[in-house]
């Protein structure tokens, strides 16, 4: 079943907007909207799960894709 989105706006300073756009480079990233769920699940499970050591980070960045 595919995800349903909503939009989900945020004010960000200009030098959040660099490293942002910064990160997403280096990981090799071209969709924003994509990273941004990407940090918001990382911070998720680093807050609410426990480490899963068989999953890696290849697996977990294809969820960007969506």
């Amino acid at each position: 079943m595919a995800e349903t989105y909503i939009q989900l706006n945020a004010n960000v300073t200009e030098e959040d907007k660099a490293a942002v756009q910064t990160m997403m480079v280096e990981d090799g990233l071209d969709n924003q909207s994509g990273f941004i769920r990407m940090l918001i699940r990382q911070e998720k499970a680093r807050r609410y799960s426990q480490p899963n050591h068989g999953v890696s980070l290849s697996d977990a960045l294809e969820t960007v894709e969506g």
